[in-house]
């Protein structure tokens, strides 16, 4: 496990080790007399076969299946007077109860149930999707030793697995244990899995190669999604390239004018179920946070420079509203996908999807 020597305590941003076999038969001997915590006030019930130790000993990160705990709350610490409390947000925990429980499950079809709800998935419309994503490679350096992937979730596509192919490492960033699980499945011994927060990267400064994000940053918190572009900045080393996905949703105008009487249609359904659920005294219930802040608001917040490309320039919905195999849906993808090529920046900023495309000066 050579990369441990890159990793750091996501509390003191200390060096952490691997324990020897008699510090792991300690610390199974206190989670079986029930004096072993984790940081967000629960006991520890589980034994474990490997984990990361702090220097002073202070703080430990089971490694499960291969996946290492190094989210905040998650660290075991051995005096119950000095457990920390929980870090995650309500809309994280919203996050990560979707993609534990439903997100990175697969449905009858053998399609992740992120995909079947979000995606497109018919199949005249796959040649176009997965040209879209082909575009990330050109962005990124073509080999390295790590690259990360953040958030990983279940590597739910097979052409994700291109940005990694020739580099020793992808290390795999979330905070889903299922989808995590996937990713170790999926590349073995090439998966370093890392159950973090992508808002405190448990990463030393200047240690990897390059970076995705992929259709991530706006299930941030709004106003911790640039600490996240941050930090993935940060972990790069000079020279190295990323690229992050992002959804202008209702800051695209070409989506806004294309869909407007469909958004129209869905506020004015939305605010009435609202209204009924608040008269019967029952709170609106959420799948998945959501929020997309406008180009100006990264120009402006983002510390260092970025240059804007396409990813897809047209939504899910516009896909499914106005494109169909008999009414020459293939032939139209084409076209968008040439006028994409032609206009990368243009489509970047007008349309849907986005890709900030970075070199670590």
């Amino acid at each position: 496990m050579e990369w441990i020597e890159i990793l750091k305590c996501p509390y003191t941003g200390q060096d952490v080790r691997l324990m020897n076999a008699g510090e792991i038969a300690e610390v199974n001997k206190l989670i079986g007399l029930n004096e072993l915590w984790q940081a967000d006030g629960k006991p520890m019930t589980t034994t474990v076969e490997q984990a990361l130790v702090t220097p002073d000993n202070q703080f430990v990160y089971p490694i499960i299946g291969g996946i290492v705990l190094l989210l905040k709350d998650l660290a075991l610490v051995r005096s119950s007077s000095n457990i920390p409390g929980g870090t995650l947000s309500d809309d994280k925990k919203l996050v990560k109860d979707f993609y534990d429980n439903r997100g990175w499950h697969t449905t009858s079809k053998g399609d992740y149930e992120d995909a079947d709800i979000f995606e497109d998935l018919r199949p005249f419309a796959q040649e176009y999707i997965k040209k879209c994503h082909d575009r990330v490679s050109r962005y990124l350096h073509p080999s390295g030793k790590y690259m990360m992937d953040a958030a990983s979730g279940a590597l739910q596509y097979p052409d994700y697995l291109q940005y990694s192919e020739n580099y020793r490492y992808r290390i795999c960033v979330d905070m889903s244990f299922q989808g995590l699980s996937e990713c170790k499945r999926k590349l073995g011994d090439k998966a370093i899995c890392l159950l973090c927060d992508m808002t405190n990267l448990p990463v030393k400064d200047n240690m990897i190669d390059g970076f995705i994000s992929l259709n991530t940053i706006y299930h941030i918190p709004k106003d911790e999604q640039v600490k996240a572009i941050t930090e993935l900045y940060r972990v790069t080393q000079k020279g190295g390239k990323g690229v992050v996905v992002y959804d202008w949703y209702k800051h695209s105008p070409w989506m806004n004018i294309s869909l407007l009487p469909f958004r129209g249609f869905a506020y004015i359904r939305n605010k009435i179920k609202d209204a009924f659920s608040g008269a019967q005294g029952k709170k609106p219930s959420r799948m998945l946070y959501f929020y997309a802040h406008p180009y100006d608001y990264f120009k402006q917040h983002l510390p260092m420079p970025f240059q804007l490309a396409c990813w897809r320039s047209i939504s899910v919905p516009f896909m499914k509203v106005y494109l169909h195999s008999w009414l020459f849906g293939k032939q139209i993808l084409q076209a968008i996908y040439n006028k994409e090529e032609r206009e990368p920046e243009r489509c970047g900023l007008k349309g849907e999807y986005p890709m900030f495309v970075f070199e670590k000066q």
